[in-house]
């Protein structure tokens, strides 16, 4: 099977932004499949999203060492907000993700940014704090387009970060499918 990223039907002469958003578009909307199946106005469904937040983040924190590029300090300011959410987490364990290029994970927590405010929205009352109540980094999101914007997506390390944000996006969906489906069997 031909790999997107590859494939020049998809991505043609572009920058590396447009190539993100091309390359990632199934990815995306595979995720937001499986997360639309929560009702945000329920407390267990909430929960539960918050939940597929903070593994996918955890993870993705760890894959990239904490060096998200414009989204380093969003990334640790979401994590916190979870944590205020859900209660302390676990200490993870050992890193098991291979390493994920800076730049794909600043490409999905800052446009996660972009989701959260459509989400917030439909939030029976607005959050005073946590996840949902954080702002996002507008100016990181404009600086991280800009720089993206000027590079163009047919190098080494651009082909790197279109797969990586692709692996990024799979993590997230590992976790949703993990979640929704322990609380289908009835976990806690």
């Amino acid at each position: 099977m031909k790999d997107i990223v590859d494939d020049p039907e998809v991505i043609r002469e572009c920058s590396l932004r447009d190539a993100l958003r091309s390359a990632t578009s199934g990815p995306h909307q595979r995720l937001d499949m499986e997360l639309s199946r929560l009702d945000l106005a329920k407390a267990g469904d909430l929960r539960a999203f918050c939940e597929v937040q903070r593994r996918g983040f955890s993870r993705l924190g760890e894959a990239c060492g904490w060096d998200a590029a414009e989204a380093s300090i969003a990334l640790r300011d979401t994590l916190q907000a979870l944590e205020h959410d859900l209660g302390p987490q676990a200490l993870p364990g050992p890193g098991l993700d291979l390493p994920l290029h800076s730049d794909a994970v600043a490409y999905l927590v800052l446009g996660s940014q972009l989701g959260t405010a459509v989400l917030r929205r439909s939030l029976p009352e607005a959050p005073q704090d946590g996840f949902f109540a954080l702002p996002g980094d507008r100016a990181a999101w404009r600086a991280f387009c800009l720089r993206l914007g000027m590079q163009t997506d047919d190098s080494p390390e651009a082909q790197r970060v279109l797969r990586d944000a692709i692996r990024a996006f799979s993590i997230f969906e590992h976790e949703a499918r993990a979640i929704l489906s322990a609380a289908t069997d009835g976990a806690p």
